[in-house]
């Protein structure tokens, strides 16, 4: 109950005050001001991971990790080609995509996640890539995430997950956030969060293209 009341409070003041402070006690500010790009000629593919039968991580509000990542994925590509991008999902809403059929040609690919881990504690955001030539755009992507997101950056990590090693372009895995822990929880089903997210998504996206 102290926990729940704890973050209840931090929610309060971060919509109240505009401000959030991370694990390591350094101000996380929001800036929710619009930004104007020109990305266009570039085809970027974003994995919102599992769907259908598979539903990945179930929160502790029972929420599952496909539909926040999709919920996710979906304003990501509304912003994308606002700023002019060709934007591909690998799968629709509450469908099923193999491994395989994630293999999706073009010049980004960001595949979304929520983990869930033993330990409630666990808590923060993780950026994975496979090889070295997509090392530059998982520090970019992290990087941007980390000047808005309230989250730990558990920083940037070579990994063979499929989505990543299978394509020969610059690729990424992002966790956002661990569903396990129930402040995780709690902030990345908010609204004013994910939308953080999608602009640090996009910030990270339009300073690699730099």
């Amino acid at each position: 109950m102290a926990f729940l009341l704890a973050a209840s409070l931090i929610v309060f003041i971060t919509a109240a005050t505009g401000h959030m402070f991370k694990a390591s006690g350094n101000e996380a500010p929001i800036d929710l001001q619009p930004r104007e790009y020109d990305i266009s000629g570039t085809t970027i593919v974003l994995d919102p991971g599992h769907g259908g039968k598979d539903p990945g991580a179930t929160s502790v509000s029972g929420i599952t990790e496909d539909e926040i990542v999709y919920g996710l994925a979906s304003q990501l590509k509304e912003e994308l080609e606002r700023h002019g991008a060709e934007v591909l999902l690998t799968r629709e809403q509450d469908t099923f995509a193999s491994l395989d059929a994630r293999k999706v040609e073009g010049d980004l690919f960001i595949s979304l996640h929520s983990d869930a881990m033993d330990d409630p504690s666990v808590t923060g955001f993780t950026t994975y890539y496979t090889y070295p030539h997509q090392k530059e755009f998982a520090e970019t992507l992290n990087n941007a995430l980390d000047a808005r997101s309230y989250f730990r950056n558990r920083g940037v990590h070579s990994m063979n997950y499929q989505v990543t090693w299978q394509l020969d372009y610059p690729a990424v895995l992002v966790e956002l956030g661990y569903l396990s822990n129930e402040l995780d929880d709690r902030i990345l089903l908010t609204s004013h969060y994910q939308e953080l997210m999608v602009q640090g998504l996009t910030d990270g996206i339009v300073e690699y293209l730099k």
